[in-house]
């Protein structure tokens, strides 16, 4: 099975992975009902910028 796993856009803005963002601007990033976690940094950084650590 060569298919990432895909998250729910709930479960990303609840995650301690992106805990340090602001809920308001992640959730307007993260518009899609599913993301792998490559798509999900991938838009998070295209909006914020550098990644953060």
């Amino acid at each position: 099975m060569d298919k990432a796993k895909k998250y729910t856009r709930e479960a990303l803005l609840k995650s301690k992975r992106y805990a340090g963002y602001q809920k308001d601007f992640l959730a307007a990033v993260l518009k899609e009902p599913y993301y792998t976690l490559a798509e999900a940094d991938k838009a998070v950084r295209a909006f914020f910028g550098k990644e953060r650590d």
